[in-house]
């Protein structure tokens, strides 16, 4: 199970110089800091023409400090950081109030601290509301320096609320109606963690700039709230009221990325909201001869190990007896990546205020192919230019870019649906044989380790952004019915651990799951998270963003899985691997269905006990691990780079 990796992030591309000056760069500038509205009247907003493009002004990834901080030894001690700012606040000290706000923020950020037990909750909800209780008057105003680094603390007040307090920010926001710096405060406060709705469109409306940038930081909150359905809920209010305003900004991909994983129609609408906003800022000049023997990859999570590398190598490694690779990568290092499959290694700089063209803007590429676009800022910025004649993006993450400048979108015929192929993509469809992906077999030999205790053990193999809601209110309305105790072991990964969000997400699993006993397992290393997988009596997979690799991993160890079949990729892979192994009976199309198996696998030994020797006789390299489509691809890649109009139409395209 890889590790979760929160991409970098950057800030608001600027056009490229001329190409016969310096090389072509996406640039983010970094002079000035973001600037702290303050409610502007509404008649002169009105006033405002809203035809003309809004500045787009971005702070630099680190802003020093307005003063120097504390001194050793105590200026990573929260209580002293906040005494400090109590004391500059009542002194009048704005600079000094400033620089202790944001470094106290800083702190609690970096603590090793995650709410776990309630004297960590104690200290950390006393910190963060005594911080706010300061931050909600009047007087106390937040200067341009420190402005958007306190802005990118919003989900982890919201989360340390919510976890630690079991409240929101509510009052908070209440509280600044009026001031000054309302519209930047009610900002900083609001998340989707609250029960007070502020209108999006509202926010855009007065400061398209600012609320661009808090809507991407706000956004973080999924990777340990979707399991919480207020949070989901407004997260998706949040993606309907967007409209044309929203501007590229930094931290991007946390909405990109983190949409997909509600399992709702709003993510194309906010997808093709994000790229036509980045086409229109980013104006990049590609000279393009393509040679048809020269292809590019662009990824950052080209490693052995990781889920991109292990179900999409062989679908590249099928190139290389016939192509000239190139792999491109950004924000990982060229010594982190496996570069055993590529003539040339090229790395486009990105510092998180400027992304530099140079390696691409002149190039022979008759391809690139994006494994994995949405998890990193980079991939998003690469996949809204046109630099090479046919682009195509695979199943590393498997969604569709929705306005992106991609052609083709790389699927099996075994898991996608043509007939409603218009419907989920905005590329145009290539169903290879098998998956479109080909799982790498697990590298890990069971031991026959078994469960300590009597209880029913069920793997939860999901991680922190996919546990949504209504998964969990399924599983606990079957548990409810159940006969037999049951365990359930959560493999929740890093996720839910970022920006302090660990405490609620306890808070919301314990909740939902009340029939049933929790055991929450972060992120282990992969033989020992395979070790604990092997006790498990049977495995069920989370919905409606399902598991690839993590199904493939079940199955390796003979470990019967039920699946939630949807109509995407991300909630048709497991089913179609399950198909492979002949578990049919495992396969669950509607919430009632899957309650139903569900209470028989916990309930009825027989039953479950039949799919676990069934599993034993299955030939894995055969049918769950086989590499139909490798061949396949590369055909379609020989077709397409000699001729891009090789395909005609707009149909679905069926290879081989």
């Amino acid at each position: 199970m890889s590790k979760f990796n929160k991409p970098p992030s950057g800030q608001k591309p600027q056009p490229a110089t001329k190409a016969d000056q310096a090389p072509a760069t996406i640039k983010m500038p970094a002079a000035d800091a973001a600037t702290v509205p303050v409610i502007p009247p509404i008649q002169a907003v009105l006033e405002k023409p809203m035809s003309t493009p809004q500045p787009l002004i971005l702070p630099p990834l680190v802003i020093p400090p307005v003063v120097a901080a504390p001194a050793a030894p105590d200026q990573n001690d929260p209580n002293v950081i906040l005494k400090n700012l109590m004391a500059a606040y009542s002194a009048g000290n704005q600079q000094q109030y400033n620089a202790a706000f944001i470094h106290l923020f800083q702190t609690i950020n970096n603590l090793n601290v995650l709410g776990i037990n309630d004297a960590e909750r104690q200290f950390l909800g006393r910190i963060v509301s005594s911080a706010l209780s300061v931050f909600v008057q009047p007087d106390f105003e937040i200067m341009e320096q420190v402005a958007f680094p306190v802005l990118m603390y919003n989900a982890l007040i919201g989360n340390v609320i919510a976890g630690c307090l079991r409240s929101n920010t509510d009052q908070h926001i209440l509280m600044v109606r009026g001031q000054k710096q309302e519209i930047y405060k009610t900002m900083v406060l609001y998340s989707a963690r609250n029960e007070i709705e502020v209108d999006v469109a509202n926010l855009l409306l007065l400061n398209a700039d600012l609320a661009s940038k808090w809507l991407y930081q706000t956004w973080k909150v999924v990777f340990s709230g979707n399991c919480n359905e207020r949070v989901t809920r407004n997260l998706s209010r949040f993606l309907s009221q967007m409209d044309h305003r929203v501007l590229p900004a930094f931290d991007v991909q946390e909405l990109y990325f983190g949409c997909t994983y509600l399992g709702i129609p709003e993510e194309r609408r906010a997808k093709e909201i994000i790229n036509q906003s980045i086409q229109r800022h980013i104006q990049v000049p590609i000279r393009n001869t393509p040679n048809p023997r020269k292809i590019a990859v662009f990824s950052d999570y080209w490693f052995k190990g990781h889920s991109v590398h292990r179900t999409l190598g062989q679908y590249i490694e099928s190139l290389m007896p016939d192509f000239d690779l190139t792999l491109m990568h950004s924000i990982r290092p060229a010594d982190q990546l496996d570069t055993s499959m590529f003539k040339d290694v090229r790395q486009v700089s990105f510092d998180g205020a400027r992304l530099d063209a140079s390696s691409f803007e002149v190039n022979e590429f008759s391809a690139v192919i994006y494994p994995d676009i949405g998890m990193t800022l980079p991939s998003i910025l690469m996949s809204n230019l046109r630099i090479a004649p046919v682009q195509m993006i695979m199943t590393g993450h498997p969604a569709s870019t929705f306005g992106g400048k991609i052609d083709y979108f790389i699927s099996g015929q075994e898991v996608d649906l043509p007939i409603i192929a218009q419907q989920n993509y905005s590329e145009r469809l290539v169903l290879l044989p098998g998956y479109g992906a080909v799982h790498e077999p697990p590298r890990y030999t069971p031991t026959g380790r078994k469960k300590s205790g009597s209880e029913i053990l069920i793997n939860c193999s999901w991680y922190g952004q996919k546990i949504h809601w209504r998964c969990l209110e399924t599983v606990n309305n079957a548990l409810k019915q159940c006969k037999n105790r049951v365990k359930l072991r959560v493999f929740a990964g890093n996720a839910p651990i970022l920006h302090k969000g660990y405490a609620a997400f306890l808070n919301d699993l314990s909740r939902q799951l009340s029939n049933a006993w929790v055991e929450a397992v972060p992120h282990v290393a992969y033989e020992d998270y395979m070790g604990l997988m092997e006790e498990g009596d049977f495995a069920i997979d989370v919905f409606p963003f399902a598991g690839s690799n993590t199904v493939s991993d079940n199955l390796h160890l003979r470990k019967p899985t039920l699946v939630r079949e949807g109509y995407r990729w991300f909630n048709r892979i497991g089913p179609a691997m399950l198909r492979s192994a002949g578990m049919h009976e495992l396969i669950a199309t509607t919430d009632d269905d899957y309650m139903k198996k569900l209470i028989r696998l916990v309930d009825e030994p027989e039953y479950r006990d039949s799919f676990a020797e069934q599993l034993k006789k299955v030939d894995m390299p055969s049918t769950v691990h086989n590499p139909k489509g490798a061949k396949e691809f590369a055909e379609f890649i020989k077709n397409v780079t000699r001729d891009p109009g090789h395909y005609k139409g707009t149909e679905p395209i069926v290879v081989g």
